[in-house]
Formats: C-alpha cells, sequence, structure tokens
C-alpha cells in the first residue's frame, strides 16, 4: 500500500490490518505512517501474492467465495462487483449517460472519488480583475485527486464563459496535469485550509 509519496511494501491480513487500523495509522510492520487521518483508503491488495496463496492452499479460493455469498445473503444483498456498492439498486438509479459523466451505481466508474481525502478550496478571480465574475459560490470541498484542468472547466461552467482559464496559488501558475494534492503538499505548504485557488483569463 501507499503513504502520501511513500510506497510501503507489506502483506498483511486484511482482518488483522482493519482491526490494527482502527486505532493507528501506521504499518503493522515497519511503523511508517501510512496516512494521518484516512489509512484505510490508501490500502489496496495485493493480488499477486493473493494468487499465490490460492495457489498454495487448495479449495482456499472456492472457500472464501462461498464463504463471501453467506455473508451477503444472509443481509440479502448481492455480491458487489469491484467498486460497486453493496446496497440494492432501484431502478431510477440504473438510468446511465456515460457522456455527462452519469453511470449506474453498479459501474466503478460512479464511485470512483467517492470515499476519496477531500480538500477545502476557496475559489475568486485574480486579485484587481474586475472583469471576471465571481464563482456562486467560492467555497468548495472536493476530491484531492482532481486536476487543474478538470478544476478549470468546473469554473467555467460556474460562471459561464468560454475563454480558457489558468489557475493559480500563492501566485504561482498552475500546472493542467497537477493534482490539489500536489498543490496543497509543493505550492499551499500545507497552511490552514482553506486552500486558496485565483482563476483568470488566458
Amino acid at each position: 500500500f501507499k503513504s502520501g509519496l511513500t510506497v510501503i511494501i507489506a502483506s498483511v491480513c486484511k482482518s488483522c490490518l482493519v482491526q490494527h487500523l482502527q486505532t493507528r495509522q501506521t504499518c503493522p510492520q515497519c511503523d511508517i505512517l501510512i496516512h494521518e487521518t484516512a489509512p484505510m483508503q490508501h490500502v489496496g491488495y495485493d493480488t499477486k501474492f493473493q494468487d499465490i496463496i490460492y495457489k498454495l492452499v487448495p479449495g482456499l479460493a472456492d472457500n472464501e467465495a462461498r464463504r463471501l455469498k453467506e455473508f451477503y445473503a444472509a443481509r440479502s444483498l448481492s455480491v458487489p462487483q469491484k467498486g460497486a456498492p453493496s446496497r440494492p439498486i432501484t431502478p431510477a438509479e440504473t438510468v446511465a449517460d456515460p457522456e455527462q459523466g452519469k453511470f449506474p451505481p453498479n459501474d466503478g466508474r460512479a464511485w470512483f472519488h467517492t470515499h476519496d481525502v477531500k480538500i477545502a478550496l476557496c475559489i475568486e478571480p485574480k486579485e484587481n480583475d474586475s472583469k471576471l465574475q465571481q464563482m456562486p459560490m467560492k467555497y468548495v470541498r472536493c476530491s484531492m485527486r482532481l486536476k487543474v484542468e478538470h478544476l478549470a472547466k468546473f469554473i467555467k461552467q460556474k460562471i459561464s464563459i468560454s475563454d480558457d482559464l489558468e489557475l493559480t496559488c500563492n501566485k504561482q501558475l498552475l500546472k493542467e496535469g497537477a493534482t490539489l494534492e500536489n498543490i496543497w503538499l509543493d505550492t499551499w505548504k500545507v497552511k490552514e485550509a482553506p486552500m486558496r485557488l485565483y482563476y483568470n483569463k488566458k
């Protein structure tokens, strides 16, 4: 699993790891910090190691699949697909429009940023620029993985302009491919929230 920019290579039983992370935010093997507030969101499956275990222990994969089905059947739930919610889906929720970024709840893309670490932003026009319209709501909370180019498109839509925008933070021009996490660590220097961003026409 990953901790910020540090990659921790450790294989731990999931149930043991979940129990450990209820009271700590560090790796149970090397004691390196995983994440300050949401360690479980930065832990991933070691699929290669899991495949090796399945090959070494006969019947283990079938046994785990059976137990998984029994767990959801006892709670009158369908076994979820990877990345999908474990709750029943109503007919009204199955309407999909991929071109508009809308997907049915059983599609993993619909839940891509749902459980991400969030960051609070204050988004305003560049100082002393009276030509640009203010955002309807300048305070926004969004995923740390959001990129600058997507945030710029969001702002364009909210203030109804067709011109391309550029964003700055601490008077530094932001690269389109940078994520909010990059900006928070490198440009904002982890100051108090909300992180202040300014937009202006290119």
